[in-house]
């Protein structure tokens, strides 16, 4: 699912099945110069991010001319966790709905799915991502000293327990 921006700078959707036109890589670039995170680079060279977008993923990007600005996916653990793995707006397009959108987007698709619970990890550097996801009530678990990140967990609200064994 890619949301792009209508005529007068609404948000709208547009449905494509396992297509992407830009290349996630240079998103997170962008990410390691923004945050100075260098050692980030090792990492990214590693990563297949053709997998984010097939099944049982859920992707969801924004895009506006053609250039991602936005990207938001989870992965299924089981039938009852999803783990919120990418979500990022560049900076200019912050705090104009764009991530509470592709936010949304993954959470209504978790929760129609009846999975209970989206489990996240952040760095600490990401000081905004840390307050957006407070914001929708995710708890703080631990930090992991190791790989230097912190592990949250939400709950999904109005996803009965009983219904999923």
């Amino acid at each position: 699912m890619i949301v792009k921006f209508g005529k007068d700078g609404e948000i709208t959707m547009e449905y494509k099945i396992n297509s992407c036109n830009y290349n996630i890589k240079d998103l997170i670039r962008i990410i390691i110069q923004e945050f100075n995170i260098d050692y980030w680079d090792k990492w990214l060279e590693k990563q297949d991010y053709k997998s984010l977008m097939k099944k049982p993923n859920i992707f969801v990007s924004c895009e506006e001319n053609n250039r991602l600005i936005g990207i938001c996916s989870i992965k299924i653990c089981s039938n009852k966790n999803v783990y919120l793995n990418s979500f990022y707006v560049l900076k200019e397009y912050r705090n104009k709905g764009i991530g509470t959108k592709l936010y949304k987007i993954c959470e209504n698709c978790a929760k129609t799915s009846n999975h209970q619970r989206i489990d996240l990890v952040v760095d600490p550097h990401f000081k905004e991502a840390i307050e957006f996801y407070k914001k929708r009530n995710y708890i703080y678990d631990f930090y992991d000293e190791e790989r230097k990140e912190l592990h949250y967990h939400k709950n999904i609200e109005g996803v009965n327990s009983n219904e999923r064994k």
